[in-house]
């Protein structure tokens, strides 16, 4: 019974998490883009910010899916074994939480630091003027950048939310 619950508690922490994740990205980029009133530029219409607001979004999920799907220590588990089996499934609601905010944390300061880069590195293109004027190219480009740089900070995101297992549990 105890897994069932967990794993109802998981689904519900993923859910709540990718609503999170995702206001929290599209907000952090918004902070991040002062010239660009995305809100507005998403109700007048204008495709190539929402490519690139769905790149945020998507990425997110990529980076955070990892950090709340991985695997979890049981009461047989030996990171776990003076732990009482009714605080089992609060303890591992609380790894997930940790290891979800974690990863939210780290995504998207990922995220926002490597577009930053990239902006940095591609100084002959202005992408947040191109973005205003509404360039799906240039979008696109972006969103590919966005979601290459999700795929390859997942794993390690994994890695450092699994890596928290052994300091927040007893040894």
């Amino acid at each position: 019974m105890g897994i069932i619950l967990i794993t109802i508690a998981q689904f519900a922490v993923s859910i709540i998490l990718a609503a999170l994740a995702a206001y929290l990205g599209l907000w952090l980029f918004e902070r991040s883009t002062r010239d660009i009133d995305e809100w507005k530029a998403l109700r007048e219409g204008n495709v190539a910010i929402g490519l690139t607001l769905a790149a945020v979004v998507v990425g997110l999920a990529i980076i955070l899916q990892p950090a709340v799907s991985g695997a979890l220590p049981s009461s047989g588990d030996r990171l776990v074994p003076d732990l009482a089996p009714r605080l089992l499934p609060l303890v591992t609601l609380a790894l997930i939480l940790v290891r979800a905010l974690l990863g939210l944390l780290l995504g998207v300061t990922a995220i926002l630091f490597a577009i930053w880069l990239f902006f940095h590195l591609t100084r002959e293109l202005d992408e947040m003027q191109e973005l205003q004027k509404g360039n799906t190219a240039v979008a696109t480009m972006l969103a590919g950048v966005i979601i290459a740089i999700a795929l390859l900070v997942a794993p390690v995101v994994g890695g450092i939310t699994n890596g928290l297992l052994f300091l927040f549990l007893p040894q």
